[in-house]
């Protein structure tokens, strides 16, 4: 009787270490990033202070008021086995704008961060999905750094955006981009949306490789 016992304590105590190397092996195996990546950033945004159309076209035409820019970020994109994460990065910025606007070429840089969830399959693929009440840009050079009124700005980013990891988890890319819309908020919880509809959309990549080990 008693060796049945000893057997049968034996059989519990190697499956229970097979589950946890199996939990252990689909965790390396990418269900879950952890670290920090070092990422840069380079896009082309427009933005339509009355919104876009179906069409992600400006609302109010050619001559309305929208501007378009390029930019590019510099940053480090941060994981937690607990599928959260963060973004924060310096911004670098050139803007054109409309007729409607009226207000010459410029440039300026700050910083941006905001928080994020992820997910992520057996093949790398991730989905990411914002945090809201975390997005925050703040101007600090060109026309828009204080005491200007809008050397801070909000954003709700309601559609998920895309990214792949390497097998090896030490590279990663991102992509997002039209016809994914962004959302101008008046306040940091992203409770009050632009009183104008403003949004915005264009395109973004993201390329990092991990930065701790």
């Amino acid at each position: 009787m008693r060796g049945n016992i000893k057997k049968l304590a034996l059989v519990v105590i190697i499956a229970t270490m097979s589950m946890l190397i199996a939990v252990v092996t689909a965790s390396a195996g990418g269900k879950t990033i952890q670290g920090d990546y070092a990422s840069t950033v380079s896009g082309q945004t427009i933005t339509a202070v009355k919104g876009f159309n179906a069409s992600l076209q400006p609302n109010d035409g050619v001559a309305g008021l929208w501007f378009t820019g390029s930019f590019s970020w510099d940053g480090v994109l941060s994981f937690n086995k607990d599928g959260t994460g963060s973004f924060t990065a310096n911004t670098h910025a050139t803007v054109f704008y409309s007729s409607g606007i009226g207000a010459p070429p410029s440039a300026g840089s700050g910083t941006i961060t905001w928080d994020f969830t992820y997910t992520i399959d057996k093949e790398g693929n991730i989905t990411f999905t914002y945090v809201t009440g975390s997005f925050e840009q703040d101007w600090t050079t060109g026309p828009n750094a204080p005491p200007s009124p809008n050397s801070k700005a909000y954003a709700n980013i309601p559609q998920p955006w895309y990214g792949t990891i390497s097998p090896d988890g030490k590279t990663i890319s991102v992509l997002w981009g039209a016809p994914s819309i962004i959302e101008a908020t008046v306040d940091k919880a992203n409770t009050t949306p632009s009183p104008t509809g403003a949004q915005l959309t264009g395109h973004w990549v993201l390329h990092g490789f991990k930065v701790n080990y």
